[in-house]
């Protein structure tokens, strides 16, 4: 039987996060698949949300080594595995071990692009991916967009190693019965007009694009901000200054609370100019709400026609495109078209092309 070993350090390097959500969805497809499963860096008292989840007593857990994981998480793998395994890491790791399969999933390349983050970890992180590439027997992309890039910038990379297994939306997401009451933990009149942001705010993720396309609509749309990184005094401030009464911001919410917001939201406002997948999109669609983003890198992928694509992080643009959601018949329509778009993005069928993934680069390097 084919041995499959997962190296789960990806959940020592965020508390929550897009890549740590697509890793505990595939393991926990992988634990149910049959196939024999262990677990590198099983860290059972973890503080990440995904992570406390994990029945590790179930099986095989390994520790690979005694250096603290913010180091290991940039080295190879070094613990001896069985020969014809396949080592798939969580984040950008492989094996220099020649008779085992490499896999490694590359979900972006925003480093490449100076958009994410700043020297040294920016550097760090652009030579760690390269070296995975370089190593890996088979390279799973997130998308079509994040495979062109691969191939942009390793051009000699065999088009044939690399498959695109789009992110699965988690079955959290759903929409509810707005005439009947609901059971919302959060401080917040729902049926207010509001507008919701979700997810990081620095960098690509341009949420001064949200805050100006706030000021350009009316005073009766607020703004909604979930999750994302701690807030300093200036981005309170400004917030203050700008859209004062306009704005709730929730630095945590329950999936359930989540999925009860994004079912009320007049829209989900996606101002990220660089996206490898994005959950939030796929998220809003599965409840309901409707998607006002960018027509850059992924989103097309995402949202399809279902969604109003601006093409390019303008707010001039994305407050004529929240304003055209004013039309109800049309806002259904997009409702409507958004449900079956996201159909096709299942974690079952994430885990059975990952498995399938696994068997033909198995058997293309020791069966031939």
């Amino acid at each position: 039987m084919m041995q499959v070993f997962l190296d789960n350090i990806v959940f020592s390097i965020q508390k929550a996060g897009g890549v740590s959500a697509y890793w505990y969805e595939l393991l926990s497809g992988m634990c149910n698949s049959g196939l024999s499963i262990g677990f590198l860096n099983a860290r059972p008292g973890s503080d990440n949300i995904f992570e406390r989840k994990i029945e590790y007593h179930r099986f095989n857990c390994i520790r690979e080594s005694w250096i603290p994981s913010k180091y290991l998480r940039y080295l190879p793998v070094r613990y001896p595995l069985p020969a014809a395994a396949v080592f798939h890491g969580g984040y950008l790791r492989v094996s220099p071990q020649k008779n085992i399969l490499n896999i490694l999933t590359v979900h972006d390349f925003a480093h490449e692009r100076k958009l994410a983050s700043k020297f040294p970890r920016g550097l760090a992180n652009t030579l760690q991916k390269a070296y995975g590439i370089r190593r890996a027997d088979g390279i799973i992309c997130i998308s079509d967009s994040t495979r062109k890039e691969l191939l942009h910038f390793f051009p000699g990379i065999d088009p044939a190693k690399v498959k695109v297994i789009h992110h699965g939306i988690a079955g959290d997401f759903y929409p509810i019965n707005k005439q009947l009451p609901v059971s919302c933990s959060l401080e917040i009149d729902l049926h207010k007009k509001f507008i919701l942001y979700v997810g990081a705010r620095r960098n690509y993720k341009n949420f001064f694009m949200a805050v100006k396309t706030m000021e350009l609509l009316p005073s009766s749309y607020h703004l909604v901000v979930i999750g994302g990184e701690s807030w300093n005094k200036n981005e309170i401030s400004m917030m203050k200054e700008k859209l004062a009464g306009r704005y709730h911001i929730f630095p945590t919410v329950s999936q359930a609370d989540l999925n009860i917001l994004y079912n009320h939201a007049f829209c989900l406002l996606y101002t990220s100019a660089y996206e490898g997948f994005g959950f939030p999109p796929g998220e809003a669609m599965k409840a309901g709400c409707p998607v006002v983003t960018t027509s850059m890198t992924s989103m097309p992928e995402v949202v399809g026609t279902a969604g109003l694509m601006a093409d390019r992080a303008d707010p001039l643009l994305f407050a004529e495109k929240i304003r055209s959601l004013e039309n109800d018949t049309f806002k259904q329509q997009l409702i409507t078209q958004g449900l079956q778009q996201v159909q096709q993005f299942t974690w079952d069928k994430s885990v059975q092309e990952t498995i399938g993934f696994y068997k033909d680069c198995w058997n293309y390097k020791f069966s031939t």
